[in-house]
């Protein structure tokens, strides 16, 4: 922008009549010129903050609806409905989907997530039996006011392709229960090793089956066997979602 300096030399600070062609001078000119100036860039700053917001509004997960966006290197890529969901298509992608089915299966099972939002996410469309009845168990669950958690600590991947994996997960299972409110807390952990069967289906890793037993408990663990989930090479996770 080019600025009018004529007649400008003539002005002091104290100087405050018009010039010639009848505009303000001096210092009440220049404060009205800063005063312009002021008013264009709190409009420019108030225009950027209202941009800045509304594009954070876009991102937040209040703002995004039911579906949360998330940056890992193997997923999940978003949160939908309270499951993770989005994973890569390789062995640590399918690690991670196994390890976040677990969770969520029981998180379903406790009525804390819908599980017809676990089977859009994470279940194959056409599960084997097992995964069918604990799918059955878990459906139209109330919330439990029991804590149950279950806590990823080693997971291995026993078998993988494109199209399919197996996944071992090693849990500590921590649970905090109540029979009323007159009889003490009681707070339980044990070990027990999941094995997830997955297929990738329409861009995604999905569940086919789960089977589930005891152990190992750690205090057990002196001679580790091949067939142990332990006695393989474990997957080198480092995070957990955790949702609440």
């Amino acid at each position: 922008m080019n600025w009018n300096t004529k007649g400008f030399g003539d002005l002091t600070p104290d100087n405050t009549g018009r010039s010639p062609d009848g505009t303000p001078t001096g210092r009440g000119s220049k404060i009205s010129r800063r005063i312009l100036i002021a008013g264009v860039v709190m409009v420019s700053l108030a225009v950027t903050g209202l941009l800045i917001l509304n594009q954070c509004d876009q991102d937040s997960p209040a703002s995004s609806g039911t579906s949360q966006s998330l940056r890992v290197p193997h997923g999940p890529t978003a949160v939908r409905d309270g499951v993770p969901v989005g994973y890569s298509r390789d062995r640590e992608g399918a690690a991670t989907a196994a390890v976040n089915t677990v969770q969520a299966l029981t998180q379903a099972r406790q009525g804390r997530v819908a599980m017809g939002a676990v089977e859009s996410a994470l279940i194959a469309r056409d599960p084997a039996p097992r995964l069918r009845k604990w799918i059955e168990s878990g459906r139209d669950r109330s919330e439990d006011p029991t804590v149950l958690n279950v806590v990823p600590a080693a997971v291995t991947v026993s078998g993988y392709s494109e199209s399919a994996a197996r996944v071992a997960v090693w849990v500590m299972v921590v649970s905090r229960s109540q029979i009323n409110a007159q009889t003490p807390m009681s707070v339980n952990t044990a070990w027990a090793t999941d094995t997830v069967d997955l297929v990738w289906e329409d861009g995604d890793w999905k569940a086919k089956e789960v089977a589930s037993k005891t152990g190992p408990d750690p205090a057990e663990l002196t001679n580790i066997t091949k067939d142990s989930p332990l006695g393989q090479p474990l997957e080198a996770g480092h995070y957990s979602v955790y949702i609440n």
